[in-house]
């Protein structure tokens, strides 16, 4: 389960499908095979979160309700395979959940990490109210802005104030593996979860934080992206600008890889001379050569890297993705830039 999830975690950072994604925590020299968790550990997944869930909720705490909700949407969920056919939520909707987003709404007030859960996965007007908080609490901020929603007219003229684009990814998780810490596994969940192997708590929290952040806290990006086509920033200058303007924040500010990634996309598609688009590919080639080495530098230590992760989550100097990338990639003593000619194995 441990690369599995790791996998997954992390494969949102490529913008493509897990099985075909280049993400830190796999082989590269092996091709991807789908495994389908059997019915021990996806019945452990399912106690165990039930479980934690109930026991956030008791504390009655904006953010313990806000995340046992998040827990209680996704446990029937496949812990291994989240991007596969199977249901990542329930298709009924869960009345308990329901209540301890509505409770948790009520309580939330100005914490950003309550109202950055409860903006994911709730009914539209708790996520309005909830990405409307988090912007009225940072207001510079474009993740909030995505996360609202809207039309893309309206996004692109309120972003013209923002500096930055910060999801918040590893102040959440380390936050969610603090709370997952709290319920411990049965002796039967964790022979599940192991899987043979050796059970280790933090890590098996951490990874099943960062899995679940990855799977709730991404804001819909189709718009912007859409709202940012080539044909349409030809005919509209003001338009470009405004574009112009969300590329450079997510290139050059973003907390996680895949809002850097997107940036420089969108850098490259804005791009006006050969000299920029040169440049742009330059930076895309390092951001691709880091990825690409991250991976390969986890798929060599014990358990694919769980407990250096573990350890950069411990460790607040670590701030960003950028940040633990470069930190692992130093420790490995892999260089952080591409030797001449290096392109991505495509």
């Amino acid at each position: 389960m441990t690369r599995a999830l790791l996998a997954a975690a992390c494969a949102f950072a490529m913008f493509v499908p897990l099985a075909q994604a280049q993400v830190p925590y796999s082989r590269f020299d092996e091709t991807p095979v789908a495994q389908q968790p059997d019915s021990a550990s996806q019945a452990a997944w399912r106690s165990w979160t039930q479980r934690s869930a109930a026991a956030l909720a008791a504390s009655g705490q904006p953010r313990e309700l806000a995340f046992a909700a998040v827990l209680r949407g996704l446990a029937d969920a496949n812990p291994e395979l989240p991007d596969t056919d199977a249901p990542s939520r329930p298709s009924a909707v869960d009345a308990q959940a329901t209540a301890w987003r509505r409770d948790a709404a009520a309580r939330a007030g100005d914490d950003v990490l309550a109202n950055a859960l409860l903006a994911h996965g709730a009914d539209e007007a708790t996520r309005l109210r909830a990405a409307q908080r988090w912007l009225g609490n940072d207001p510079q901020n474009l993740a909030p802005l995505l996360v609202r929603g809207g039309g893309t007219d309206a996004l692109l003229a309120d972003a013209r104030v923002a500096t930055r684009f910060d999801l918040g990814m590893l102040e959440q998780v380390r936050w969610m593996q603090a709370a997952l810490l709290r319920t411990p596994p049965t002796p039967t969940e964790r022979a599940a979860f192991a899987e043979a192997g050796e059970f280790v708590p933090a890590e098996h929290a951490a990874i099943t934080a960062m899995g679940l952040w990855a799977a709730v806290a991404i804001p819909g990006l189709e718009p912007l992206m859409q709202g940012c086509d080539a044909d349409r920033l030809r005919a509209d200058a003001a338009r470009a600008r405004d574009c112009r303007h969300i590329a450079g924040i997510m290139a050059d500010t973003s907390d996680t890889q895949l809002g850097e990634m997107l940036g420089l996309a969108l850098l490259e598609r804005l791009a006006t001379t050969q000299a920029e688009r040169i440049q742009v590919q330059a930076r895309r080639r390092t951001f691709d050569w880091r990825m690409f080495e991250w991976g390969r530098a986890n798929a060599a230590l014990p358990r694919d890297g769980a407990g250096q992760f573990v350890r950069f989550l411990a460790d607040p100097s670590i701030r960003t993705e950028a940040d633990l990338i470069t930190r692992a990639l130093q420790e490995a003593g892999r260089p952080l830039e591409p030797p001449a000619g290096w392109q991505p194995p495509r």
